[in-house]
């Protein structure tokens, strides 16, 4: 009796084990099934049509950051201050016909020339030359900055679906960088960060077609497009040292970039183009070094500034700085979570890892860190020292992918890790526009919204009380160093050089400035003001101006 009860018990047991496993193996055809529907060749690659789609996403977005109404605004929000000396600069190629080698600004410096360098002027030059054509308008900078980046971001698209054979991975990746606050607050701007990087994707798709099909030209091509970038910004220039330790590890025998050929197969003239590279930022490098020491030395940053400079607490302060800009402005933590887990995985990946992707991974991550080293102490406030750094996280990706795509390819190819990609696309997009907004309406763009936004439209006032274009003036207490001059399309100083101090303000005068604008009315209360406001000759905007001419030395 108890026999033949468990005799039943485990015939019902098999039957249960044995619908249990075709229950499972159901679930997984139809799992394998949907995941055939969600990556088939014929559906998940699409090269013919990718770029319409993803260039219709990019203006979606765009529409969604507002940037049709950012395009035509005045330099404002966060870094303000950079803003207007790149419109500064531009400015004085437009109407002061600056020789290409000869930028300068409106703030006329120690030796009163305004002549001052950093960046490659390339694009200012440029717009100027626009400007010529279609007239004054800060929106055409605006929109070349942004057409660079978009280009840019098109090209890396491009890159990804060529490597991967997989369009759907391909605009999830290109999109990714257009879900930080940072980039896409610069992207729609004037600073030469965001070109710099568009550039540098630009080259990096232009590399992968020589990877691919060995053709010099390629080579060529991408080294000079790398070189540009460089020359905007000396940061860029990471890309293309990782090009070139790449270089050296296949010649060297150290790295296999290929599994039956070499990527660098005639090295003693692919050596060439990182000579004539290297040569060219070392060049520019040292002429802005010599040239602002020549006139304005101080005004733009060339050089470093180390961690080891500064002691434990300042270092404590800026990293906790940097920590909140990492969460705030960069991206979401969602964002740095997927990157971060991405990025162990490629690690521990290395022997399953496409091999010159991986070598890539870990160049780019290294000389990122030597850039936090050299570059600690900006790191707190100044967002857009790291926009070229984001060339890690294309790099992670398209590493990350191509492992996944030839090690994982269920997970490749899983409609559910593309939804949980896509949801988290989505929520960074949501994130990365509250940000933006901040930028435009919170407490970064306070200065401007107070007291900047009244020199706007001052130039035709200016006019008629008989202030000339090459009157010099002194605008208090405006600490930057062209905001309220590029408004004012006036040339002379501003606080920066002056802290309020009343022998440093009678250098000014002795320099050549002949006009005070006060624009906050507590400087009144300054003792080393009184001496000055003597004599008012006009008021706008509630910006008090005074003729200051004849406390002149003679």
């Amino acid at each position: 009796m108890i026999l033949d009860i468990m005799i039943k018990i485990n015939m019902i047991k098999n039957r249960l084990l044995n619908n249990s496993r075709k229950t499972i193996k159901v679930v997984c055809d139809i799992f394998r099934k949907g995941i055939s529907l969600s990556v088939g060749s014929s559906i998940n690659y699409f090269p013919k049509i990718s770029i319409y789609i993803f260039l219709i996403l990019i203006l979606l977005l765009s529409y969604l950051y507002n940037y049709h109404e950012i395009l035509f605004l005045r330099p404002q929000g966060i870094h303000q201050w950079r803003q207007c000396d790149c419109l500064s600069i531009t400015m004085n190629y437009y109407q002061d016909n600056n020789p290409f080698l000869e930028p300068s600004l409106h703030f006329l410096g120690r030796d009163g020339t305004g002549k001052s360098a950093s960046d490659f002027p390339l694009v200012y030059y440029f717009v100027a030359k626009l400007w010529k054509i279609f007239g004054h308008h800060e929106f055409i900078f605006r929109l070349v900055n942004l057409l660079i980046f978009f280009i840019g971001l098109l090209a890396m698209m491009k890159f990804f679906e060529d490597l991967l054979k997989n369009t759907v991975w391909a605009i999830l990746g290109g999109l990714t960088l257009l879900t930080s606050p940072t980039i896409i607050f610069y992207a729609n701007n004037f600073l030469a960060d965001v070109p710099a990087l568009g550039l540098s994707m630009i080259a990096w798709y232009i590399f992968w077609l020589f990877y691919k099909t060995g053709k010099p030209g390629y080579f060529w091509c991408s080294s000079g497009i790398f070189a540009l970038g460089g020359l905007l910004k000396i940061t860029s220039a990471i890309s293309f040292v990782a090009v070139f330790i790449l270089f050296l590890g296949e010649i060297s025998g150290i790295l296999k970039l290929k599994n039956n050929d070499k990527t660098f197969a005639r090295p003693l003239l692919q050596i060439i183009p990182f000579l004539i590279v290297t040569g060219i930022l070392v060049t520019w490098y040292v002429y802005v070094d010599n040239y602002n020491k020549t006139h304005n030395h101080g005004l733009f940053l060339v050089g470093i500034l180390p961690i080891w400079d500064l002691d434990t607490n300042q270092i404590n302060d800026i990293f906790q700085g940097f920590r909140e800009q990492i969460t705030r402005s960069y991206f979401h933590r969602s964002m740095h979570i997927f990157l971060f887990i991405s990025f162990v995985l490629i690690l521990v990946s290395y022997k399953k890892a496409t091999r010159w992707l991986y070598v890539l991974t870990v160049i780019i991550s290294t000389g990122i860190l030597f850039f936090l080293l050299l570059f600690f102490r900006p790191l707190k406030q100044h967002d857009y020292y790291v926009i070229n750094l984001f060339i890690h996280v294309p790099v992670i990706l398209v590493t990350f992918m191509d492992l996944l795509r030839k090690e994982y390819p269920v997970v490749f190819r899983s409609l559910i890790f593309q939804i949980v990609f896509v949801a988290l696309i989505i929520y960074n997009i949501s994130f990365a526009n509250e940000k933006m907004k901040e930028r435009y309406s919170g407490w970064m763009n306070e200065n401007y919204q107070a007291y900047m936004y009244r020199f706007e439209n001052i130039t035709p006032y200016l006019r008629t009380i008989d202030i000339m274009p090459d009157d010099k003036v002194l605008c208090l207490p405006d600490g930057s160093i062209n905001i309220s001059l590029y408004f004012m399309n006036q040339k002379g100083w501003t606080n920066y050089s002056t802290d309020l101090d009343s022998s440093k303000i009678m250098g000014k005068i002795n320099q050549g400035a002949d006009y005070l604008f006060i624009y906050i009315d507590t400087l009144y209360n300054n003792k080393n003001i009184t001496p000055f406001i003597k004599h008012k000759i006009g008021e706008y905007n509630d910006i008090d101006i005074y003729d200051i001419s004849g406390f002149r030395d003679e």
